[in-house]
């Protein structure tokens, strides 16, 4: 049974929203604040309130992934003049300041758009920052380069001002092949680069995806597009969530939620008529995946050193804890690339951020100058490289100190009896269900909740295990967080002395089961 979904009521932010998109924040910072309704429509310009009382939090959309040193330049010198001096990278790509003050928002927009930087549709119910792999220019699995077609998509939806109220946020990411490092499988639109069996490059769509409370993966939309077709077909998408999302329960707003109770022959109907409305004919486009070229990839190719394909070039990861750095640092980043790289800073879902087209002679050198200001180089995409949230340090809606237990953590697998496993085990941790760090999708995932005990409640985590993008982690109990690390390390010696020969930790989970697990951890006192 497929569900009819129409407007007949709507939300307050509906009402909202219908009053108008635009704020001026010199007339704001003039009354030295603002009412619910700007604080709503100020998610336009990538702000939200902070958890800590007269303060903000903006993001800086990154499309694809990627600044120039002079934009990350001007970012540093922003945050030092009004955020105090801290720097955060999102697991989408994008850059957040915090600690910043009402007075000073529109100086900060008119600052950052001096370098051609945008706030604009960092947050609210719009296209938010299209991310893409990381390793786009040179992965040597990558079927093609899909930054600047995931940059295009960013201008194009960001542009048109059909898709500036959508029932709530939309999220788009751009994968160079199968092994989608984009995570385009928990997405509202996931693309993963393909060939047909001419030889002819294009895109393999899933729409559907999502996190939070509800999650899903993504389902398969079309097993190949032209990929000179795919910013048109992101709009017909758009236009799909537009005008079928639910807009009096926000909880159930958003595009997944569309494809779930549609089903996909439906949802591809009416993008096949949007498409036909914006003049985009579809008869290369295809359902059927035996006509794409099928090419090995590692399940984890960027734990490949060599995964960077240029014989005289390298790339270099900067591992961030907790995805933050100072403005010194992020500054001297910039005078990095330009000395080293490509004149241009990188980040990545990790929240970490890449040097690109350095010379492979020149990166020892460039290790050290990254070790004199306190930056590591070793160890992404393993188990050291925690994705973490930022939890109640910032977030309102954070019910846990997501940043503690990061640090607690990574006081146990930095131990040397881990190093042979290092490569097989990625960690997640999020402080609410929203899941801004996507916890199902780890090897470890965390989330924050609240546990009961006889007189109140205790902060503490749903712990998974053995999470994909495509199957989601299994359960093993919610646990107080002064438990977590405990629990960490016993799983973690399980694992380091029953694992078989190339076997990751998801392989291993999932050979064993969950039950396996619960058992072994339940016959201890906890």
């Amino acid at each position: 049974m497929q569900r009819n979904l129409n407007f007949d009521r709507r939300s307050e932010d509906e009402e909202v929203k219908d009053a108008g998109l635009t704020l001026d924040f010199d007339e704001i910072a003039k009354k030295k604040g603002m009412s619910n309704e700007e604080k709503n429509i100020a998610k336009w310009y990538g702000i939200y309130n902070s958890r800590q009382t007269g303060n903000h939090m903006m993001r800086v959309v990154v499309p694809g992934g990627v600044i120039s040193s002079s934009q990350a330049r001007k970012i540093a010198e922003v945050s030092d003049t009004y955020g105090q001096g801290i720097i955060n990278i999102t697991t989408r790509q994008a850059i957040q300041f915090h600690w910043l003050k009402v007075e000073g928002l529109a100086d900060v927009i008119r600052e950052l758009n001096k370098e051609n930087i945008s706030t604009k549709h960092g947050c609210g119910d719009v296209t938010r920052n299209i991310a893409a792999c990381p390793f786009a220019e040179n992965c040597r699995y990558a079927q093609f380069n899909v930054r600047s077609l995931a940059q295009k998509t960013a201008k194009y939806l960001s542009d048109l001002n059909e898709l500036d109220n959508l029932p709530r946020k939309f999220k788009i990411t751009f994968s160079g092949c199968s092994a989608g490092c984009a995570q385009p499988f928990i997405n509202c639109v996931g693309t993963i680069a393909v060939r047909n069996k001419d030889g002819k490059e294009g895109f393999q769509v899933v729409i559907g995806g999502g996190m939070g409370w509800k999650p899903f993966v993504a389902q398969n939309l079309y097993s190949f597009v032209p990929k000179e077709k795919i910013v048109s077909l992101c709009h017909a998408i758009g236009l799909l969530f537009r005008d079928h999302g639910d807009r009096f329960n926000r909880a159930k707003a958003r595009l997944k939620f569309v494809v779930h109770h549609y089903g996909m022959d439906k949802c591809r109907s009416i993008i096949e008529e949007n498409l036909q409305k914006l003049n985009v004919p579809t008869m290369d486009f295809s359902t059927d995946d035996t006509i794409i070229r099928k090419t090995e990839v590692p399940k984890r190719p960027l734990t490949d050193p060599d995964v960077d394909s240029r014989n005289s070039f390298a790339s270099v990861i900067l591992l961030l804890p907790k995805g933050t750095l100072t403005h010194q640092q992020f500054g001297k980043i910039a005078e990095l690339s330009e000395i080293y790289g490509d004149q241009k800073v990188y980040t990545n879902n990790k929240q970490n951020i890449l040097l690109q087209g350095v010379e492979k002679s020149r990166v020892p050198t460039l290790k050290k100058e990254l070790a004199a200001i306190n930056i590591e180089t070793e160890g992404a995409y393993e188990i050291r490289d925690i994705t973490v949230c930022v939890g109640t340090t910032y977030c309102p809606k954070a019910v846990s100190k997501t940043q503690d237990l990061h640090d607690s953590l990574q006081k146990l697998v930095r131990n040397e009896k881990y190093n042979n496993i290092a490569k097989q085990v990625l960690i997640n941790i999020t402080g609410c269900p929203n899941s801004c760090s996507p916890y199902r999708i780890a090897d470890i995932g965390f989330r924050g909740m609240r546990i009961r005990e006889e007189m109140g409640s205790v902060e503490g985590y749903e712990i998974v295990l053995g999470g994909s993008q495509t199957d989601f982690g299994k359960k093993l109990g919610d646990f107080k967080s002064s438990d977590c690390p405990e629990m960490v390390t016993r799983l973690l010696d399980y694992f380091a002395a029953e694992k078989k020969p190339q076997e990751d930790f998801t392989d291993y989970i999932n050979r064993k089961g969950i039950e396996y697990f619960k058992e072994k951890i339940y016959g201890y006192s906890i």
